[in-house]
């Protein structure tokens, strides 16, 4: 009989690809945004889905969730991310965290799995990482061993630069140890010193979709700066085609370029005046190396959301709900499923 798994912000259900990909099976999932609810719906359908807040669902009634042997969720992240305010004490997305522990309290799983943010770790010098932590191993009706790392999706063989912080709980009587997986790529630089394979390749992850997938990725529109913002140029948004991509993200607006867009060169520097440059792009398409048979893309583009989602991991028959603003949002804010796939191994070895 499979594991089963309650999953909480439960989004696109990236988290759940990836353990359903080890036999488990999610009997209920939770989330306050109607599309991912909507997309999660349509991939799961066993699932019992339901579109709710945390706490009005803790508040529904005495207990109601049911049995099962994992929890699981990664809780909205935005007041701890780089690219945020970081101001946890005025956002009350920080305090998410005590509704997926008191989950945690009703339902005693055997396991609980908690994904957030790098940048958890180090604001206010760790102070809600350690709230956090304190939670978990103190406060609830259950005692838990905890265990946490910070991960590089890149290392499990995601194309992708995404570094995200793994909290997992393990009940007393099931175990005293967690063992977080071990990494199974590395910078090509050190391949021959580790053993280990290359970071994998954005390119080569979406190589065989379309070229010019009309509708699926943002354009400006009729802007008289063009398709790019001042902001957008003020960085280099570009990964060579045989490296990983930049971290996705959730915003439509600042989602990378693809690798068969002109290469981009610094224009001008001013950082010692603030953080401010200007990217120009080249008429270099270095693509051509690695898949001369891909057109070059002129004008360059930012990745579909069908792109993101393959550099996400997700399976290839993938298609969420929503505008296209709301694709973004559910594909940036997943967790990868091949990562979390390699975690459910380990999870696997103590159930």
């Amino acid at each position: 009989m499979s594991s089963r798994i309650v999953s909480l912000f439960s989004g696109a259900g990236g988290m759940d690809f990836g353990a359903h990909a080890e036999g488990f099976q999610t009997v209920l999932a939770l989330d306050k945004f109607a599309a991912s609810t909507a997309t999660f719906a349509k991939h799961f359908t066993e699932t019992d889905v339901k579109t709710t807040g945390i706490f009005e669902f803790n508040e529904s009634k005495k207990n109601p969730y049911p049995k099962a042997d994992i929890v699981m969720g990664g809780y909205p992240c935005q007041s701890f991310s780089m690219g945020g305010l970081r101001n946890p004490e005025k956002d009350e997305r920080s305090n998410l965290f005590l509704g997926f522990a008191e989950a945690v309290n009703r339902i005693k799983p055997k396991v609980f799995i908690a994904e957030n943010v790098s940048g958890l770790t180090k604001l206010q010098n760790g102070e809600w990482f350690k709230k956090q932590i304190d939670v978990y191993e103190n406060q609830l009706s259950v005692k838990y061993h905890v265990f946490s790392m910070l991960v590089n999706a890149a290392d499990y063989g995601v194309p992708q630069q995404r570094k995200r912080v793994i909290i997992v709980g393990v009940r007393h009587d099931v175990g005293n140890e967690f063992i977080f997986p071990e990494a199974t790529h590395c910078k090509p630089s050190l391949v021959k010193k580790t053993g280990l394979l290359p970071w994998a390749s954005h390119g080569e992850a979406i190589r065989h979709l379309p070229a010019n997938p009309i509708g699926e990725y943002y354009e400006r529109p009729h802007d008289p700066e063009g398709n790019f913002s001042w902001y957008f140029v003020s960085r280099n948004r570009r990964h060579r085609w045989d490296e990983t991509a930049f971290t996705v993200v959730a915003n439509f607006r600042h989602v990378t370029l693809h690798p068969a867009s002109p290469k981009m060169e610094l224009e001008w520097s001013d950082l010692a005046n603030g953080w401010k440059q200007k990217w120009r792009f080249t008429d270099t398409y270095d693509h051509l190396e690695f898949a001369p048979e891909f057109p070059k893309l002129n004008p360059p583009r930012r990745l579909s959301w069908r792109e993101c989602a393959a550099i996400q991991t997700f399976p290839s028959h993938f298609e969420p709900e929503g505008d296209l603003a709301e694709k973004f949002e559910q594909i940036g804010n997943a967790v990868p499923p091949l990562l979390m796939q390699q975690i459910m191994k380990k999870v696997k070895e103590i159930l």
